[in-house]
């Protein structure tokens, strides 16, 4: 899936997709890259009608009102999840306004999404959203950085291979910066008891 946004995303190192979902001019960033959608979903009003490659009879323009209660990003969510995505990449530039930034993280933990493996791809960072029994799975993730944020109260998580180890002896509290900026030294586990959080993994090496 690739977002809008002001800002060209890079590529990420990742399996092929068997589907391309552009999120409104998410769809003129995947075609800057080379990458051939499948569908487009959105108010189109960062993209433009005229702006999409008419000659492709097989590309699905799903399009909304302006006036609408969800993000671009959102509906593209809704869209994957109709169509039985459940291993969802979504690459961003990032950039922009703030309150999109932070919105469109905290999709990856709604009610709608927190079943599905979706991981967001900006720059060097993968983020993803865990619950208890739902694995952290990133791979290439010994060196790197890696901030975990409860999202729900009486949040608890336990990790190993992590600079700074989080244990079930205490709760982890809301949006608190208890573990943030920790390191990955080693094969991480990250196991999720209680509540939802937040995982942000960013390499040094790119």
């Amino acid at each position: 899936m690739i977002d809008g946004g002001p800002n060209l995303p890079s590529l990420p190192n990742i399996e092929p997709p068997t589907l391309v979902i552009a999120a409104d001019v998410g769809y003129l960033h995947a075609r800057h890259l080379g990458i051939q959608v499948d569908a487009v979903v959105g108010d189109l009003d960062s993209l433009g009608r005229e702006n999409l490659e008419t000659v492709n009879s097989q590309l699905v323009v799903e399009e909304h009102p302006e006036d609408k209660d969800e993000s671009d990003l959102a509906l593209a969510l809704s869209f994957a999840r109709t169509v039985g995505a459940t291993n969802i990449d979504i690459i961003t530039g990032g950039g922009g306004r703030l309150d999109h930034l932070l919105v469109s993280s905290m999709l990856l933990a709604s009610e709608e999404n927190i079943d599905q493996r979706i991981v967001t791809h900006c720059g060097a960072s993968r983020v993803l959203a865990l619950k208890p029994g739902k694995a952290f799975d990133l791979v290439d993730v010994v060196g790197s950085q890696v901030s975990i944020i409860a999202l729900k109260s009486d949040s608890r998580i336990s990790t190993t291979g992590l600079r700074w180890n989080l244990s079930l002896a205490n709760a982890v509290p809301t949006f608190s910066s208890l573990g943030l900026s920790n390191e990955i030294i080693d094969h991480p586990t990250i196991d999720v008891v209680e509540g939802v959080f937040l995982v942000i993994v960013t390499s040094r090496d790119l």
